[in-house]
C-alpha cells in the first residue's frame, strides 16, 4: 500500500516530512516558549516548569503512538496531522492572548499552581501531536525502507530543528511580530505539505492544504492579528504600539494623558511617576561631593523622567546602556530626551559593557529589574561590582533599588535584603538602604548620609518630592537604620557561579502564594527513581543521557552569559548547535561506531559523564584567562556542540539494541529521551544551580550519568 501511494523511487517523502516536524516543533517551542514567559512574569523557575510541560507532553505523545500501527498504513494520516500541527501554535497564542484577561483577575499575578496548569492545558494538543508524529513517522519509514531507520529519522528531525532554529531564532524574531512568524511558520509548512501530496498524488490533501493557506493569508488582511491579540490583552488601555523584539514583547499603552510602556506584560515605567524617578536619581546622587557627579553611567531603566532629573546636576555625559533597542525607539516616539547632547546611548549588555569600556563615572545608577532570573543574578555579584568599581571615579556613588517596605520585612526579605548588603560590602566601604517607594541600597568608598532632603535643599534642585516638604530626614534615617538591624551579619554573598539572591528571589515570589519551593522537587524526584527502576536497562541509559544533555545545555547557556555577557544572537547560536550536534551525532554514529553492542552502549555512556566531568575544569580555566572573544564563543560552541553529538550517539545506538517492534523501540527510546530532558532541564536550572552553584551540579550530573554506564553494564552484563 506505501509503495502504490509514493512509488518505491519517492521513499525521500518521509523524510521529507520528518524534516518539516522538526522545523516546526522547534520553532513552535521557541516562540510559544517566549510567549508564556512573557504572560507569566517568567523566571528559570516558569521556563522549567513549562519546559518540563512540553517534553514530557512531547514524550506522552510519542508513548501514545506506538498503538497507532494497526491504524495507520499511509502517509496522508501523517501529512493531515502535520498541517494541523502547522496551525497550532497561531491558534494556541490567540487564545492565550484572548483568554488571559478572562480566566485570570486582569494585572493578576498567577501562582506555581495555576501556571503549571495554564502551560499543561494550552501546550496539551501540539505536544501530544508532535510526539505522535515523530513515532508514526518513524514507523511508516522503517516499514517502507525494511529496515529500522528511527536513528535516522531522529537525526532528520534534528536536521529540521536546526534549519527551523536557524530561519527563526536567529532571523525572523529580529524582523517580525509574533503572529507574522507565526503565521509565516504556517504558511511555509502547508506550502511544502502541498508540494508533498502533490508528488504523492493525494489530490484531496493538496486542496486542503490549498484552502487553509488561503484561509491564513486572508485572515492576515482583513485583520491585524498582533494588534487584535494586544487589545484583548490590555482591556481599558489604548495599544499605541507594540513591538515583538528578541528582547521581549514591547507594548506602549495611553490612559487618559498617562502613557504605559510595557515589556513582556511587566511595566517598565509611566509618563506619571515623579516620586519613582526622584528618588530613583537624587537619592543616590546627592551624595556625591561638590560640585556633583559629572559623568553618571545609567544601567538599564532609563525611563525619560529619569534622565531628566539627572540633567538638573552639572553633568558633562549621560551613558545609559540599555540592551534592547526597540525599547529606545519606542520611548523616542514619545520623547525628545536622548536627543540631548549630553545624552548617549548604548546597546548592549550592561555588564559586557562594563567589562570592555574605558570609560570613568562618578555615579553609577543600576535600573535593572531585580535579580529574579540566573541572567539577572548577575548584576548583583560580587565579581560584577568589583567590574563595576574600576570603572569608577575615587568617591564614586551606586546604587540599585528594589521592592519592599520598612514597616514589615518577611523572613525570605530579610535573608535577600542581607545577601544583597553583604555582597555590596565585598566592595564598597559604605552601604546604607534608604526607604522609599522602594528599598534604595546605596553605596560609595565616601561616607554616605540619610539627610537627601537636606542635600536636595542645599543643591538648589527643584524637586517635586525629594524636598523638605515631603521627605523627614530623621524619620528616613530612623527607617533605614531599623532596616540594618534587622539584616543578618553572616548571610552568603552571592557569586556568579552559585547564584544565592536568585534563589532567595525565587523564594521571596513563592512566599506570596504559600507554597513549598521544594515540592516540585520531591515530585521530579520521585518520577525520576521510579523510572531509574522500572526501566529497561537500554532505555535507563538513554534517559540518563536526556538528563545529562539538557543540564549540560543550561549550565553551558548560564555559564556563557556570567562569563561574556548576555548576547542574545550567541545564545541562539548556541541553542542551534545542540540541535546540530544531535543531528551530526545520530546520522555519523554508524560510520564512527559501527558496532552494535551492550559493551559500545554502556562505555559511550561512560564517555558522556567524562566529558561531563571535564566541563568544570574547561569553565575554571575560562574563568580565570583572558582569551579573546572569538576564541570564547568557539569554545563554547565545541562544549555545546560536543554534549549533543554524544546524546545523538547514544539515542542511535539505544534505538538499534532493542529486539522488539520499531513503532514499540521508537515510542520507548524517544519518550524517556525526553523524560530525562525535561526533568534535568527543570531539576538543574530551578533547584541545583541556585542551591549548589554550577561546578557542582556538572559533577553531579556526571555522577548519575557514570552510575546509569554502570547499571547498563550490571543488568545487561556483556550479552
Amino acid at each position: 500500500m506505501l509503495n502504490r501511494a509514493f512509488g518505491r523511487d519517492q521513499g525521500l517523502e518521509y523524510f521529507a516530512s520528518v524534516f518539516l516536524l522538526g522545523l516546526t516543533s522547534i520553532a513552535a517551542q521557541i516562540i510559544l516558549l517566549r510567549e508564556f514567559l512573557s504572560f507569566f512574569y517568567g523566571n528559570e523557575l516558569v521556563l522549567g516548569l513549562i519546559l518540563a510541560n512540553w517534553m514530557l507532553l512531547t514524550g506522552l505523545g510519542a508513548y501514545l503512538g506506538k498503538n497507532a500501527e494497526k491504524r495507520v498504513f499511509s502517509l496522508t494520516p501523517a501529512m493531515s496531522m502535520l498541517g494541523v500541527l502547522a496551525v497550532l501554535p497561531f491558534l494556541l497564542v490567540f487564545l492565550m492572548y484572548y483568554l488571559r484577561n478572562l480566566v485570570f483577575v486582569q494585572g493578576s499575578m498567577l501562582n506555581l499552581l495555576e501556571i503549571y496548569l495554564s502551560s499543561l492545558v494550552l501546550l496539551i494538543p501540539f505536544c501530544l501531536l508532535s510526539g505522535f508524529i515523530f513515532t508514526l513517522l518513524s514507523e511508516l519509514t522503517s516499514r517502507y525502507h525494511q529496515k529500522n531507520l528511527i536513528s535516522k529519522v531522529y537525526a532528520w528531525e534534528s536536521f529540521g530543528s536546526l534549519a527551523g532554529g536557524i530561519v527563526f531564532n536567529l532571523v525572523l524574531i529580529w524582523f517580525m511580530k509574533t503572529f507574522q512568524s507565526l503565521t509565516l511558520l504556517a504558511l511555509l509548512n502547508l506550502l511544502m505539505l502541498s508540494w508533498l501530496a502533490w508528488r504523492g498524488g493525494m489530490k484531496k490533501l493538496v486542496w486542503f492544504f490549498g484552502a487553509v493557506f488561503v484561509g491564513m493569508v486572508m485572515l492576515n488582511i482583513l485583520v491585524n492579528p498582533d494588534l487584535l491579540a494586544r487589545k484583548f490583552l490590555y482591556r481599558g488601555h489604548q495599544v499605541e504600539y507594540y513591538k515583538s523584539s528578541p528582547y521581549g514583547n514591547i507594548v506602549v499603552t495611553r490612559q487618559g494623558e498617562q502613557v504605559n510602556f510595557y515589556e513582556n506584560q511587566f511595566l517598565l515605567f509611566s509618563s506619571r511617576q515623579p516620586s519613582l524617578n526622584e528618588e530613583s536619581v537624587h537619592y543616590p546622587l546627592v551624595q556625591h561631593t561638590a560640585p556633583g557627579p559629572r559623568r553618571v553611567l545609567l544601567l538599564s531603566g532609563g525611563t525619560p523622567g529619569m534622565i531628566r532629573e539627572i540633567l538638573k546636576y552639572d553633568v558633562s555625559r549621560i551613558d545609559y546602556v540599555e540592551i534592547n533597542p526597540w525599547l529606545i525607539q519606542a520611548v523616542r516616539k514619545y520623547s525628545d530626551v536622548y536627543d540631548d547632547p549630553r545624552v548617549g546611548v548604548i546597546n548592549r549588555d550592561a555588564r559586557l559593557y562594563i567589562k570592555s569600556s574605558q570609560e570613568k563615572y562618578d555615579a553609577a545608577l543600576i535600573h535593572l529589574p531585580e535579580p529574579s532570573t540566573v541572567q539577572l543574578n548577575r548584576f548583583y555579584t560580587r565579581s560584577f561590582y568589583s567590574e563595576l568599581k574600576e570603572r569608577l571615579t575615587p568617591g564614586a556613588v551606586i546604587s540599585f533599588s528594589i521592592s519592599g517596605s520598612s514597616n514589615y520585612m518577611s523572613e525570605e526579605e530579610r535573608q535577600l535584603n542581607s545577601s544583597l548588603y553583604q555582597t555590596l560590602k565585598t566592595a564598597f566601604s559604605h552601604v546604607i538602604i534608604i526607604p522609599g517607594e522602594k528599598l534604595y541600597f546605596v553605596a560609595s568608598d565616601q561616607p554616605l548620609t540619610y539627610e537627601v532632603a537636606r542635600l536636595a535643599k542645599q543643591r538648589g534642585l527643584d524637586n517635586v518630592y525629594v524636598n523638605p516638604y515631603y521627605i523627614q530626614d530623621d524619620l528616613l534615617k530612623r527607617r533605614g537604620k531599623l532596616i540594618k538591624e534587622n539584616l543578618m551579619e553572616n548571610a552568603q554573598v552571592n557569586t556568579d557561579f552559585e547564584p544565592i539572591t536568585y534563589y532567595l528571589k525565587v523564594q521571596q515570589w513563592l512566599s506570596y502564594f504559600d507554597f513549598n519551593y521544594w515540592m516540585p522537587l520531591v515530585l521530579a524526584g520521585f518520577v525520576a527513581l521510579y523510572f531509574f527502576i522500572r526501566l529497561h536497562p537500554v532505555n535507563l541509559g538513554m534517559f540518563a543521557a536526556g538528563f545529562a544533555g539538557a543540564s549540560v545545555e543550561v549550565i553551558l547557556l548560564v555559564a556563557f552569559q556570567i562569563l561574556y555577557g548576555y548576547v542574545y544572537s550567541m545564545v541562539g547560536i548556541i541553542v542551534t548547535v545542540f540541535m546540530a550536534g544531535l543531528a551530526v551525532g545520530t546520522f555519523y554514529r554508524p560510520k564512527l561506531i559501527p558496532r552494535v553492542h551492550v559493551s559500545t552502549y554502556y562505555r559511550l555512556i561512560w564517555w558522556m559523564g567524562g566529558y561531563v566531568l571535564l566541563l568544570p575544569v574547561i569553565l575554571h580555566l575560562l574563568r580565570r584567562a583572558s582569551i579573546h572573544p572569538h576564541i570564547m564563543h568557539a569554545l563554547f560552541v565545541l562544549m555545546m556542540f560536543g554534549t549533543a553529538m554524544l546524546v545523538g550517539m547514544i539515542f542511535s545506538l539505544a534505538s538499534q539494541l532493542r529486539l522488539k517492534k520499531w513503532i514499540t523501540i521508537v515510542s520507548e527510546v524517544y519518550s524517556v529521551d525526553l523524560l530525562g530532558a525535561g526533568i534535568g532541564t527543570f531539576v538543574v536550572s530551578v533547584y541545583l544551580i541556585p542551591v549548589l552553584g554550577l561546578m557542582n551540579v556538572l559533577l553531579i550530573t556526571s555522577g548519575i550519568t557514570l552510575l546509569s554506564g554502570l547499571l547498563v553494564l550490571l543488568r545487561l552484563g556483556k550479552k
